[in-house]
């Protein structure tokens, strides 16, 4: 069976975890441990409206599970509700939380080098460009002291 990014993501915060599956079935209220074992071969979807309570009894982050499991389940749903209520991020912002994202994520293998080094890359980017505003910033706070020195 092909595993799903749900799946996948489900599977290594229980491998993760401190609690046995069993423990963790009972915590996030399922009848049986073996509807969470369905849930992380990606023989049955993760119910939406339960991933929050997944997220809390496996101590994962739950927007993190709702963002992978929306962009498989429902990819369509998902893209309108980024655009529309994505926060408000510039396209920087939103590029350096997406490279932030994929250095950050876990996933069952590694990732390729060179999407690393391009998420890296991105994120110093946006930095060193954050470092010369700052930078243009104090320069004009010096250049404003300085007059007002002089009056």
């Amino acid at each position: 069976m092909t595993k799903s990014p749900t799946a996948e993501f489900l599977k290594l915060a229980l491998a993760n975890g401190d609690l046995t599956q069993r423990k963790i079935a009972q915590k996030a209220g399922l009848p049986k441990p073996n509807v969470l074992s369905m849930m992380k071969t990606g023989e049955t979807k993760v119910p939406l409206n339960r991933i929050p309570a997944r997220a809390e009894t496996c101590e994962v982050d739950a927007a993190t599970f709702i963002r992978i499991a929306m962009t498989e389940y429902h990819p369509d749903i998902w893209r309108v509700l980024r655009e529309e209520l994505g926060g408000n991020l510039t396209e920087s912002e939103v590029e350096l939380v997406e490279s932030w994202r994929h250095l950050t994520e876990r996933t069952s293998g590694p990732r390729p080098f060179h999407e690393q080094k391009r998420s890296l890359a991105t994120i110093i980017v946006q930095l060193s460009r954050l470092a010369e505003h700052f930078s243009a910033e104090e320069e004009k706070e010096q250049d404003l002291d300085r007059l007002l020195e002089d009056i």
